[in-house]
Order: C-alpha cells, then structure tokens, then sequence
C-alpha cells in the first residue's frame, strides 16, 4: 500500500464569512466529508475579541491530520487562513 500525504492550504477573502461559534463549527463539519476525511471528534471553535485579531477560530482532528482557521471578520471582506 502507497500512503500519499496531501495537504491543502487556503488564505482567502470571503465576503459572507461564518461569525458565530456554531456557524464556524457547522461549516468545518460539513466541509470533513466534502474532502473524503473522517472526523475524530467535536470541532473546538472560539470567537476572538481582540481588535485587529476579531473572528473565529477553529480547530478539528481528521483521521489523518487536522484542520486550524481562523476567520478575521473585522476586514471587508474577511479574511480566512
């Protein structure tokens, strides 16, 4: 068996960016399937209120690796990372 290791890695402006715990949380659920990972637990999401800083940030573990964002929502359009 060949294992290939892939790794994607996004900085992107969105114009309707996720802004709430559960918003962040859901999109990270449902994005875990559409790239044929498996989920291992719970994603943790946190809203950040520092100024420069402000948005939500999220981490999950897949089956073979994780996911970590952060969503700067103070700029227009947002920031993902």
């Amino acid at each position: 068996m060949i294992i290939t290791h892939e790794h994607l890695i996004v900085r992107a402006t969105v114009t309707q960016p996720p802004t709430t715990i559960e918003a962040v949380t859901t999109w990270v659920k449902e994005l875990v399937p559409m790239i044929n990972m498996k989920l291992l637990g719970e994603p943790q999401a946190y809203y950040v209120d520092k100024a420069g800083n402000k948005g939500a940030t999220c981490v999950a573990v897949i089956e073979t690796s994780h996911i970590a964002l952060h969503i700067w929502d103070e700029h227009n359009p947002a920031l993902l990372n």
